[in-house]
């Protein structure tokens, strides 16, 4: 039973997440669930008994070895359910990342682009572990900036104290200019979390407060960018991941009729083709903060409203954020795609897996290996 690419693929982002959910339907490019009866019966990974996490055997990490990939388990297995909750959380982020051709296995920042280290990565490859108790998920560089990547929910984050260590651990990156992500199910559930809280009338005095996401969101002056996990967020960060992606998107939406922005409205893309030819934003990279600021000064210099371009799946916020004062526009996501995908022709995941010495990996020789040491 030779293993195949995307079984190596597959196992190298279970023992880098070390515990990741069932599989879901937008998972399908990654793994399923006959997959991992196969890796379970072959002893690679464990099932817990509710169903809830998969994680990698030990035999996993000395197949990932034999393959020329290092990485390191836990000392002892985790058993707190809320530790595990959150790496499941943690991996369904780094898949939608992955999906997004970002490269996920780093563990510091990079000279090249394009890369996302996430939380429990970046606090195993720093001495003294300064990051502490933040509650970060990860951090997304891109060519030209980093982004903060937070998963919103009701919990809140230590916002100061993550920002700071945020900044000093970026410090010696050449890359100057950074923005926040907000991760949710959904962008509706993003919204409702920041927007829609409930705030109840007196917060249990402790040592330290959490700020609300809603707070987050108020207070700073950062880019803010709401992107769910799964499909819809896997466009959203390949969209962030090209140089100068909100005039690219805008000329790919609008194609012939593309015309610059007003030269007054700096936080808009494009004149929307149609009369009265209002100002219009590619909204989709769900920059809320930079979409407010549009809004705003579109009024002020007197128009009665602006076209948004959005993903089918941001339509419903933007509507209901933006009521009266936003046309809201679904682009074809597959055109899209297909535009910025070119005719790329991958790898094929089907095939057997080649190390660089050549070699071929038999999975029953791991197998095996387990079995005669029960």
């Amino acid at each position: 039973m030779l293993l195949t690419v995307r079984e190596l693929e597959f196992l190298k982002l279970l023992c880098w997440c070390r515990t990741v959910p069932p599989p879901e339907d937008w998972l399908t490019g990654i793994y399923n669930e006959k997959e991992i009866r196969f890796l379970e019966h072959m002893g690679l990974a464990a099932v817990s008994r509710n169903g809830k996490y998969i994680r990698p055997r030990p035999e996993a990490y000395r197949l990932l070895e034999s393959a020329g990939y290092s990485f390191h388990g836990d000392v002892t297995p985790q058993t707190k359910q809320q530790t595990l909750d959150r790496w499941n959380t943690a991996a369904k982020i780094v898949f939608t990342f992955y999906l997004a051709g970002i490269d996920v296995f780093k563990n510091s920042l990079s000279q090249s682009p394009n890369v996302y280290i996430s939380a429990l990565a970046a606090k195993g490859g720093s001495i003294g572990n300064p990051f502490g108790s933040t509650k970060f998920y990860g951090i997304y560089q891109t060519t030209g900036t980093l982004y903060l990547v937070f998963y919103a929910d009701d919990a809140g984050v230590y916002f100061q104290k993550e920002l700071t260590l945020f900044h000093s651990y970026i410090d010696r990156s050449h890359i100057q200019n950074t923005g926040i992500i907000f991760m949710g199910g959904s962008v509706p559930e993003i919204g409702d979390t920041v927007f829609h809280e409930p705030r109840p009338a007196e917060q249990p005095k402790k040592k330290y407060n959490t700020d609300s996401f809603g707070r987050v969101f108020s207070i700073t002056s950062l880019p803010v960018h709401f992107v769910p996990v799964g499909q819809c967020g896997v466009r959203m960060l390949r969209y962030m991941a090209m140089e100068h992606y909100r005039e690219r998107l805008a000329k790919m939406i609008l194609r012939k009729s593309y015309r610059p922005p007003y030269d007054a409205l700096p936080d808009t893309d494009a004149i929307h083709y149609q009369p009265p030819y209002l100002p219009a934003a590619a909204a989709l990279d769900m920059d809320v903060k930079r979409i407010d600021r549009a809004v705003s000064a579109a009024k002020g210099q007197g128009y009665p409203k602006i076209v948004l371009y959005a993903l089918p799946e941001q339509v419903s916020f933007l509507r209901g954020r933006y009521r009266g004062v936003a046309d809201i526009i679904a682009v074809d996501a597959e055109r899209l795609d297909r535009e910025i995908n070119g005719t790329k022709s991958g790898q094929d995941h089907a095939q057997p897996y080649v190390t660089k010495e050549g070699r071929c990996i038999d999975v029953a020789d791991f197998a095996a290996y387990r079995k005669s040491k029960a």
